[in-house]
């Protein structure tokens, strides 16, 4: 986050709470206006910052935090028994706001800045099957305006890649049926062109068919709609998606980022160049995009070792196949079969 700091300012008269309270609604509307932050995100700096104040006590005063007060502050997260990965979000969360405070000249140093983050397990993305994914599209009820709605949101998750706000903030005048496109507002107001594939365009025309039957509709602009007419919340989307999912998936796959993820996956799966899913995607970073590549290769090394002769657990070094008791699984019955050793 890169701030060019301003000359120090006085201390000011308020109490240090409210003091460091309005900084925060400072900083919060800095990142909204300037830096076009997300919803989800300012929600998420509220949240910490409102944790790192509770952390400080009845009286925060910004002059005296320090280097250290901030490590006792990240050594009592982990004491909490917290994970590596929210320890590291609100680290990243009070150092920005130090960085603000810095460049409005209200602190000559930024006391986070350079304190190492906790290593975090590697996680891989989850996703799902294409198979499954093919279920769920089929289980909204068509017959109903939201049933055609919910159908149409898991359509431009999964063909699109769509990220969940992003699906929140469409409007009708980004869709261009002519040539096939979707025009995005990624993160940080970033603009994008996403696809528009065919039974994308299909679930689309056939939404937009029964919104235009929707009374009183009280956003005109916004493309997907609640009972109220009004713009669905990225809350109502989630649970939208989480609805079918959880008849398909297990339920830490029921969640609208999964089917992103599953666009991504499947993509690579299909031998897609990496820099035009990168784009695809949005990402700014070719890194970001190449934890997909990781679950590529897991796949085919469990495919590997399921399969090949020369791969399979426990078989000697250089006995025949069938010499060896092994357990298959069928793929058309399921069941199991078992081969006894040859006498």
């Amino acid at each position: 986050m890169s701030l060019n700091p301003r000359p120090m300012k006085t201390t000011s008269n308020l109490p240090p709470a409210d003091h460091f309270r309005q900084q925060v609604d400072n900083f919060l509307l800095f990142l909204r206006s300037e830096r076009r932050a997300a919803p989800r995100t300012l929600e998420t700096r509220e949240g910490d910052l409102a944790h790192f104040g509770e952390f400080l006590g009845e009286e925060p005063d910004i002059a005296k935090i320090s280097r250290a007060v901030v490590r006792r502050y990240l050594s009592s997260l982990s004491q909490a028994g917290l994970a590596p990965a929210t320890i590291n979000r609100k680290l990243v969360s009070v150092r920005i706001f130090f960085a603000f405070l810095v460049r409005e000249g209200l602190m000559s140093n930024n006391p986070a800045a350079n304190l190492v983050s906790l290593k975090e397990p590697k996680r891989l993305p989850k996703f799902l099957p294409a198979d499954a994914l093919l279920k769920a599209l089929r289980l909204p009820n068509l017959t109903q305006a939201e049933g055609v709605r919910d159908r149409a949101i898991l359509e431009l998750f999964y063909g699109a890649g769509l990220r969940r706000q992003e699906l929140v903030e469409l409007n009708i005048e980004a869709l261009d049926f002519s040539n096939l496109q979707i025009r995005v507002l990624g993160k940080r107001g970033k603009e994008r062109i996403a696809p528009m594939g065919r039974a994308v365009r299909l679930a689309l025309l056939e939404w937009l068919r029964v919104r235009e039957s929707i009374k009183q509709a009280a956003d005109e602009k916004a493309l997907f709609l609640n009972q109220h007419g009004e713009r669905m919340s990225a809350m109502q989307v989630y649970q939208a998606v989480r609805r079918y999912l959880t008849q398909v998936a297990d339920s830490d796959k029921a969640h609208p980022h999964v089917l992103r993820h599953s666009f991504a996956t499947h993509l690579l799966d299909e031998g897609a160049d990496l820099m035009a899913v990168k784009e695809l995607l949005g990402h700014s970073s070719l890194s970001t995009t190449q934890v997909y590549t990781h679950v590529t290769a897991e796949r085919l090394k469990k495919v590997y070792q399921l399969a090949h002769p020369r791969a399979q657990a426990g078989r000697a070094a250089g006995a025949p196949a069938a010499a060896q008791q092994q357990t298959t699984t069928s793929r058309s019955s399921g069941k199991t079969l078992s081969k006894e050793k040859s006498s």
